[in-house]
């Protein structure tokens, strides 16, 4: 069963007009919340060989470390026709 759910125009606006990757590696809080998201998920995934479902996954930017890691990581994301992104790398 496949679904389109809707996503309200502003949080599409909101992730279309930012930039999340920069966002992650350029603040103090965005550098602290890409930290701490990996740790916690290195804490509490399955050892790699897993696969991962990255939901709201954005820019990959999660998803580049997760594959790096060994996962198979799937991103899915309502605002991907909007933004393009890099395909997760294990480079």
């Amino acid at each position: 069963m496949t679904s389109n759910p809707t996503v309200r125009p502003e949080i599409i606006d909101f992730y279309t007009r930012s930039d999340e990757a920069a966002r992650l590696q350029t603040t103090a809080t965005g550098a602290l919340e890409f930290a701490r998201t990996r740790e916690l998920l290195r804490r509490h995934l399955p050892p790699a060989p897993a696969r991962v479902l990255d939901v709201g996954g954005g820019p990959g930017t999660h998803a580049r470390w997760l594959a790096g890691d060994g996962y198979t990581v799937h991103v899915v994301d309502p605002s991907a026709s909007t933004s393009p992104r890099q395909p997760p790398s294990t480079a």
